[in-house]
């Protein structure tokens, strides 16, 4: 599995990626008050990275081999560990300036990467070669124009800022989207294991 991994994975783009969510995350914690929506872009690039995790160009071939979707799904699950754990090291890092809510803040990266890897593996159990690059040219924009300019932030708090609800600092209502999140992602993760 870890040569299959060392073979498949973009590590190049995966290093960059965590490179960037560092910065990010550091400019987040120095800055928390005025540079908080880094905090939501940090977290769709790291989805971004997730999802060309599951990228496979040489999709003929492995499609006909005898390895199953699961095997090929846990074996570049090597490149989220890299993520992930730079996520957390991040988040950890900064979490004093995380408005009181740094395991919230943990969750919304590992949920996000999580729900990637889900949407992604599904694509490729129904044959697309690169669903990943296609869902990270999207991801990236819409979550940074929501982290950004926040449009609806009463209504569907994804990155909630202070810890004053009426500031738009409602974690609970967060905490409960992103649960469903991960729930859809783990029945999504779980149908495309088993069917392809």
């Amino acid at each position: 599995m870890v040569r299959y991994a060392i073979r498949a994975l973009p590590w190049p783009l995966l290093v960059t990626v965590a490179t960037v969510v560092l910065a990010l995350m550091e400019v987040v914690r120095r800055w928390p008050w005025t540079m908080w929506p880094l905090e939501g872009c940090a977290v769709g690039l790291l989805a971004a990275g997730a999802a060309w995790c599951c990228d496979e160009p040489a999709a003929a071939m492995v499609d006909s081999a005898p390895r199953s979707m699961l095997w090929r799904t846990t074996a570049r699950l090597l490149g989220l560990v890299l993520l992930l754990g730079v996520w957390v090291l991040s988040v950890a890092h900064a979490r004093d300036s995380l408005f009181e809510h740094p395991v919230e803040v943990a969750l919304q990266g590992v949920i996000a990467s999580a729900a990637a890897v889900a949407w992604a593996t599904w694509r490729r159990s129904r044959g697309a070669a690169k669903p990943g690059g296609l869902l990270a040219a999207g991801i990236v924009p819409v979550v940074t124009f929501w982290a950004v300019a926040r449009p609806i932030p009463q209504s569907l708090p994804l990155f909630p800022y202070t810890t004053s609800v009426e500031l738009g600092g409602d974690w609970a209502s967060s905490l409960v989207i992103w649960l469903v999140v991960a729930a859809v992602a783990a029945t999504l993760l779980i149908a495309a294991v088993l069917t392809g």
